[in-house]
């Protein structure tokens, strides 16, 4: 009553009955204006509820209490000065209001200068220690430091044996005892709040909130929507539902979730527009994702995730040219810390556009930065394969076989093919050996192991080459079809061996084995004539 008579005394001779009522409708208007703020809250709409209890502030520039509503709310967007002003005014329009004392100390407790806030608490309370108000904001100061959050539930409980309807008593509880870990009571304090008041869906969200930290997801999820239902617009909830569905893999319902929360809040974090551009991404709606990242990759703090994104975006929309131009970017922004995947995702980009020099160069990269990567060690051997670069081919293969557990039989078979073309015929021939260690009953290994020791006697007076030979015609008779390029191959060799060695009837046996295969072959037709040729009638061929 004496604070409604101060009040009252600008009024001058008015009656007290018409002050009285007066000061209610007031009361009840700025109770109203702190209501709609604290809905907006819920909203995410913070500048909007700064707004408001500016606005009311200027409306009953008496009414202390307001200052710490306006206080709490810049605090909780981060506006640290703007609240300490706002209590610091509260506490010189009236000193007699303990909410803004409460609210000084609420700064001192994120300052970790708990015992100078504890003062400033007791002081508050010494206005009336049973003013669930004051002990419900108390609290929520004591909630800025988990360290507090026991003497956060003491308060809380004095609050809800003075008054045991207050869902905000209840609410407050459920995140006390969740940072306490206490899981099963904080639950029951939330189910609690959303008894007391159906339509508050913040009760719910919390919930769902807890629920989320033991992975309860589908319970997670019928919460939040629950909480959407009450209150379509609740902003928080739908960005937990967004973030839900990411954890789903399902893109198309995190994307639409984000974008309404997006739509609703006034005071988005930071990377919020990136979290919406990235679920667009992961629902494969390109166009729309390259929207956001393009809008992103325009401003001067542009992080380096957003921009590698933002490339694999454009990729995907066939916007190759604009992709490479955007990895370029990323590649430069962050090159004291890329990673070997950088590398070569850039290098199969530029393979997308038929660069394969440049990609070999950045898969190349890519290796330097992480070599235990056997599939890039085989696109490389292929490509420096087909490009005749059998120096760096050999190399690859060599990689290849140094960081498989087990090597490929192509491994092998390439490297000896490469070393064979370098002309490094002896290196060759421990390739090809290695090769048919792996597949003794196929002829491959012995048809190049031969075709090794041929090059390296060319006039066959070592005949190198004819265990090998020998061995292809083992297996490959068994199976001529398949096998009827190599076993040409033999028989042409043993057929010239046995020519040289003056044993022309086992040297026509081959020559027809080969004619048999290869009815066109003119070598063998032209050594048969030959053999048939009496020795009398040969004439040497001209020099």
């Amino acid at each position: 009553m004496k604070r409604f008579l101060d009040l009252a005394r600008p009024f001058g001779k008015v009656s007290f009955t018409t002050v009285f009522f007066l000061l209610f409708r007031a009361a009840i208007a700025q109770e109203a204006e702190i209501k709609s703020a604290e809905h907006l809250m819920d909203q995410d709409k913070k500048k909007q509820a700064i707004e408001t209890l500016q606005k009311a502030i200027t409306t009953y520039p008496v009414a202390a209490n307001l200052y710490y509503h306006l206080g709490h709310a810049q605090l909780l967007a981060g506006d640290k000065a703007g609240a300490k002003s706002s209590f610091d005014k509260g506490v010189a329009t009236n000193p007699k209001e303990p909410l803004n004392y409460v609210g000084q100390g609420h700064l001192l407790i994120l300052d970790k200068k708990g015992a100078e806030a504890k003062l400033l608490f007791d002081k508050a309370l010494g206005f009336g220690k049973k003013n669930v108000g004051t002990l419900q904001a108390i609290a929520e100061a004591d909630l800025a430091d988990k360290a507090y959050a026991k003497d956060a539930i003491a308060l809380l409980t004095k609050a809800k044996e003075y008054n045991q309807n207050d869902p905000r008593t209840y609410l407050l509880l459920g995140d006390a005892y969740l940072i306490e870990n206490i899981g099963g009571s904080s639950a029951t304090a939330y189910e609690d709040a959303s008894a007391l008041d159906s339509k508050n869906a913040r009760a719910v969200y919390k919930r769902g909130l807890l629920f989320k930290r033991s992975k309860n997801i589908p319970v997670v999820e019928e919460d939040l929507k629950k909480a959407i239902a009450i209150d379509p617009e609740f902003a928080l909830a739908h960005k937990e539902l967004g973030e839900l569905y990411y954890q789903k893999k399902d893109g198309p319902n995190a994307a639409k979730h984000y974008k309404i929360y997006l739509d609703l809040t006034d005071s988005p974090e930071k990377d919020d527009r990136f979290r919406y551009a990235f679920f667009l991404f992961m629902a494969k709606d390109y166009p729309k994702a390259n929207g956001e990242f393009k809008a992103l990759s325009l401003k001067p703090d542009v992080t380096p995730t957003t921009l590698r994104y933002y490339a694999k975006s454009l990729s995907e929309a066939g916007d190759l040219s604009e992709s490479q131009k955007i990895f370029e970017q990323y590649l430069s922004t962050k090159k004291d810390s890329l990673k070997a995947s950088d590398y070569s995702n850039y290098a199969e980009l530029l393979q997308k556009q038929g660069k394969d020099s440049l990609a070999a160069i950045a898969f190349q990269k890519s290796l330097e930065l992480d070599k235990n990567q056997p599939k890039i060690h085989q696109t490389l051997i292929d490509y420096y394969f087909k490009k005749k670069r059998y120096a760096s081919c050999e190399s690859a293969c060599r990689a290849a076989i140094k960081i498989r557990k087990q090597p490929f039989f192509n491994d092998y078979f390439n490297l000896g093919r490469s070393l064979y073309l370098e002309k490094k015929f002896p290196q060759a021939d421990s390739a090809f050996t290695k090769l048919i260690e792996m597949q003794p009953k196929i002829t491959l290994g012995y048809n190049w192991a031969a075709r090794s020791k041929s090059r390296q006697d060319t006039l066959l007076t070592e005949a190198l080459a004819k265990p090998f030979y020998e061995k292809v015609i083992e297996i490959g008779e068994v199976d001529k079809d398949k096998n009827k390029a190599d076993l040409i191959s033999a028989y042409q060799y043993m057929g010239s061996y046995h020519m040289i060695k003056q044993e022309n009837q086992i040297a026509k046996g081959y020559w027809e084995k080969v004619l048999a295969l290869n009815p066109e072959d003119e070598n063998a037709m032209e050594a048969i004539k030959l053999i048939n040729t009496p020795v009398q009638q040969q004439k040497p061929k001209r020099k």
